[in-house]
């Protein structure tokens, strides 16, 4: 038998879930561990538990976030971030498990390294969608897209082109809607204006939303895309991969999401990387072209349609 053989032998028999299994959790493991002594959590102090604690201009999430946030404002101080790390991880790591992802090529890609270090909340935006497509219970679908509306600037467009596939709309809408009549009771009739008008006005430049600056036009025009897809499954996820690049308000860090559901190949995580090239050139500024990553995945999508070849889909 030839070398190559072996290996080609080797390879087909391996058995690569559990290797992908154990190389997500010792990633985890150290990434938890990290965050006791590296300087991470920015987004998170800055913004997350400030906004938790009653400043409901810091976070420029919608109001009735702060609701689900709450108990940020109870985390010790000195170990919030490693706490939040520890939490985001099981989450993700759970999301993994209950939609039969790849862990290592999430947790291993680009956007899972910022959405750490930042410290951000996007776990809760997946649990809501991962709710939302496979909710058993109409109510369920509704809580999930309530959960999801903490980001709308990422989930609205995919929460669009999911219930424009629910037999059961009124039941799945009804929790939405009382959230939202609450959080005009609670915070005001004004909050939605108030708070549009301070995440216009005041989100600051940041090096991770310089992709979605550059690219947000040309994913706006192309915001009707999910519908060339019958399956609710594969409509929901051309719509997560087109919510990345139609708006200049989604991070890098936010490509998690979408990784999450759209389960690939091992090049993603290759591919998530790519931008660095540029490094030499443009710096941190670079990262403006990471962009690659969803429009990538989503001329994959439209290929492997027109091209007759099944999709793997969740839901």
């Amino acid at each position: 038998m030839s070398i190559k053989t072996r290996v080609l032998f080797w390879a087909k028999n391996k058995n690569w879930n559990r290797i992908s299994w154990i190389i997500a959790i010792e990633t985890a493991v150290l990434m938890v561990a990290a965050s006791f002594f590296l300087p991470g959590g920015d987004d998170l102090y800055r913004y997350y538990i400030p906004f938790s604690n009653g400043c409901l201009d810091c976070g420029f999430i919608p109001y009735f976030a702060q609701w689900i946030l709450w108990p940020l404002a109870h985390f010790p101080t000195n170990f919030a971030w490693p706490i939040w790390t520890l939490i985001s991880l099981t989450g993700w790591l759970s999301l993994c498990w209950y939609l039969k992802s790849n862990p290592a090529i999430v947790l291993l890609a680009f956007p899972a390294f910022g959405q750490i270090w930042l410290g951000q909340i996007d776990v809760l935006i997946c649990v809501g969608l991962a709710l939302a497509l496979l909710g058993k219970n109409p109510y369920v679908r509704g809580a999930g897209i309530a959960l999801a509306l903490i980001k709308p600037q990422f989930s609205i467009i995919a929460i669009f082109f999911l219930i424009s596939r629910e037999r059961h709309l009124v039941k799945v809408l009804i929790i939405p809607i009382v959230m939202a009549a609450v959080s005009l009771v609670i915070f005001g009739i004004t909050w939605p204006i108030d708070w549009i008008t301070n995440a216009m006005n005041h989100v600051p430049p940041h090096v991770w939303r310089l992709a979605s600056i550059d690219i947000w036009p040309v994913g706006l025009a192309l915001v009707w895309l999910p519908f060339l897809f019958v399956e609710r499954g594969a409509r929901f996820e051309a719509g997560i991969l087109i919510s990345a690049i139609a708006t200049p308000f989604v991070g890098v860090y936010s490509y998690i999401i979408f990784l999450v559901f759209v389960r690939k190949n091992w090049w993603i995580v290759a591919l998530s990387y790519l931008w660095f090239i540029a490094y030499p050139f443009w710096q941190e500024g670079s990262m403006r072209l990471a962009w690659i990553l969803p429009v990538a995945l989503l001329i994959q999508m439209i290929f492997a349609k027109y091209n007759h070849r099944p999709t793997p889909t969740i839901g």
